[in-house]
């Protein structure tokens, strides 16, 4: 039996999502079929496994079918696809369910997010770079209010941010037929295609934009196995690496140590002005736990060596590491606290 092959689509506005989805269920050959989630990721893969399992049944073992689903804004994209795929591997020993996941993203509101200097729309933020680093196919909408050096440069990201991503204007995409051939094997670009997970595994030089495409994009990696110092470190987020000083960061990700909270390893992930740094739920003597810093950045005419300069500056010196962790706890910490993690800064009252 040929299962349905499942298309998924997410945006920030359900709207888009839904618009798009409905473009992708007729190719005039294929039986096609629809459905919207919302909630969180178990419940949802689970709605859409059910549906495609429906269908398998009511289409027949010979049918050429699939289904589009429009999830809600919010919804964990990436674990809804790996769920889909690990459950098709348990039952039948194959993974290739997942025909694609599509992101439509408003590009002038994206624009806005990584410019405009806006600081305080973390949700937003957080919600673009998760369906664009875990998209197979990013349709741009909107594109008209940009101006050519901004849409460039915001394609120019999108790129460094997933590399093996077709990026196209979403008005082209009129039917299933407008996106690429695929296998079923999409979800296995969501465990490890984002760019900075690339990064960061094997070292890729993902400095090198696409062919016919020159920008101001400069990435980085920094990676050092001592501790932040958390007075320190604030001190450079808001001293260098504020737009102008070192260039302008558009994208960091990646794994960091905070002295302070040595329990833990910590999670980075800035977009445009908007930085957060969260836990993990790796302890830090985990034996697949992060040693150390593991960051990754992208950015307009990034000065490499003044952000390592400035965040070597943060690291802890021989003495301080020395002193160990006992010590470590007792240091002044201005970052949010991670309470359910860490209840040793509640006691700080910190």
């Amino acid at each position: 039996m040929r299962p349905a092959a499942i298309t998924l689509v997410s945006a920030l506005h359900d709207s888009d999502a839904d618009e798009l989805a409905a473009r992708l269920v007729d190719d005039g050959r294929t039986r096609a079929h629809r459905m919207r989630v919302h909630g969180t990721a178990l419940p949802v893969a689970r709605a859409v496994a059910e549906r495609a399992d429906q269908l398998d049944r009511t289409c027949g073992p010979d049918a050429d079918h699939g289904l589009v689903v429009s999830l809600a804004a919010g919804t964990d994209v990436r674990a809804v696809g790996m769920m889909l795929a690990n459950a098709a591997r348990s039952e039948t020993g194959d993974d290739r369910v997942l025909r694609h996941v599509v992101a439509v993203l408003r590009a002038d509101e994206v624009a806005n997010l990584l410019w405009s200097d806006v600081d305080d729309a973390f949700v937003a933020a957080e919600r673009v770079a998760s369906i664009v680093e875990y998209a197979t196919v990013i349709a741009l909408d909107r594109l008209g209010p940009l101006s050519g050096r901004r849409r460039r440069a915001l394609v120019a990201l999108l790129h460094r941010m997933a590399p093996h991503t077709l990026i196209v204007a979403a008005r082209a995409v009129r039917g299933p037929l407008d996106l690429p051939v695929s296998n079923g094997g999409a979800a296995r670009l969501l465990a490890g295609g984002a760019g900075w997970m690339r990064a960061l595994s094997s070292g890729a030089d993902l400095d090198v934009p696409p062919r016919g495409v020159g920008d101001d994009l400069v990435t980085m990696r920094y990676r050092e196995p001592f501790p932040f110092h958390p007075d320190r470190l604030a001190t450079v987020i808001a001293e260098d690496l504020t737009p102008g000083v070192n260039g302008r960061v558009l994208r960091s990700k990646g794994f960091f140590r905070l002295a302070s909270r040595p329990d833990h390893v910590g999670a980075w992930s800035s977009f445009g002005a908007m930085l957060a740094l969260d836990p993990t739920a790796n302890r830090s003597w985990d034996a697949d736990a992060p040693v150390g810093q593991a960051l990754w950045f992208v950015g307009e005419r990034l000065d490499v060596r003044g952000v390592e300069r400035a965040l070597d500056s943060a690291l802890l010196t021989p003495d301080e590491v020395l002193a160990g962790p006992e010590v470590w706890r007792t240091w002044a910490d201005p970052f949010p606290v991670w309470p359910a993690l860490d209840p040793s800064h509640e006691q700080r009252g910190d």
